[in-house]
């Protein structure tokens, strides 16, 4: 029995003196009344007797009404002790769901409003994707435009430096060649020819002795090197103004050189968006502005 632990008591059990304690306190108090009114004599007492009148109409009452629930079918519940715990947590209980059904019969009628703000809430995030999408477009469009300008001016002062150096070695050219006909035409020169011929070979003689050909009194050098310096004089002290006038871009090259710039201008002009996505390329807008700048 000790391991079972005491009997179980009903929850509907009550003592005999807590469930009829009020009946019990009017019992003593009216007798207590009745007997402090009979020993101090009441007969003469109308208010004593209309009290005490009024206690035992207490008891009547209270006995008729409120006892009568313990042998009777009246309807409702008996208010014990048990019974007011079980009311309480009922009455939680029905406000607890009360409040759940509330809340259910609420997000029903929110779930369209909820739905909204999710549009917007999508929205707003489609909004903030577009303008970042396009601020990076932008960006990118920035430096490959600043990269396109420098590429093009790098082009273009590479050209015109090679254009210099072409015409630089035209005019070394033209006095190479110019000196080279000054020897021509001294050989073709009948008084100087039987000279030169004479010259170049004791030259040629000299060179033979000695085992090395020096080329030692070649008649034909000191013609070369004097028509070389009398035309290289005049550009010994060239000033800066005269120099760039020298190896200045004849028109035509610089018509090429501005035709190469046009050329790349309009390539990148005409270049569509670097987009690999089908969709995006196959899409009505795309296509016109491609048809529009004429990219392929």
């Amino acid at each position: 029995m000790e391991a079972v632990g005491p009997e179980q008591v009903s929850p509907h059990y009550e003592s005999l003196s807590r469930s009829r304690r009020g009946l019990i306190f009017l019992f003593f108090y009216v007798g207590t009344i009745t007997s402090l009114s009979r020993m101090g004599g009441w007969s003469h007492n109308e208010w004593l007797r209309g009290m005490l009148f009024h206690h035992e109409f207490l008891i009547a009452w209270y006995i008729g009404v409120v006892e009568s629930r313990h042998f009777t079918y009246m309807i409702g519940p008996k208010f014990t002790i048990f019974y007011n715990v079980y009311s309480k947590y009922e009455i939680r209980q029905m406000a607890a769901q009360w409040v759940d059904t509330a809340e259910e019969i609420q997000m029903k009628h929110l779930v369209h409003t909820k739905a909204q703000m999710e549009y917007v809430r999508i929205n707003k995030e489609y909004e903030f994707v577009k303008k970042r999408a396009l601020v990076n477009y932008l960006e990118n469009s920035r430096d490959a435009l600043e990269g396109h300008m420098h590429s093009r001016a790098n082009n273009m002062l590479a050209s015109v430096a090679q254009y210099e150096q072409t015409n630089l070695k035209k005019v070394l050219s033209s006095i190479g060649e110019a000196s080279f006909a000054k020897v021509t035409s001294a050989m073709a020169d009948p008084a100087q020819k039987d000279k030169i011929m004479d010259a170049a070979f004791a030259s040629a003689l000299l060179g033979i002795r000695s085992g090395v050909m020096t080329y030692e009194n070649d008649p034909l050098m000191p013609i070369l090197e004097t028509e070389v310096n009398n035309r290289t004089a005049a550009y010994a002290n060239l000033s800066a103004q005269e120099e760039s006038d020298l190896l200045m871009l004849t028109p035509e090259q610089k018509q090429i050189i501005a035709g190469n710039d046009r050329r790349a201008k309009d390539e990148f002009l005409t270049k569509l968006p670097a987009i690999n996505n089908p969709g995006v390329r196959m899409h009505p807008k795309f296509q016109a502005y491609a048809a529009s700048t004429g990219a392929h």
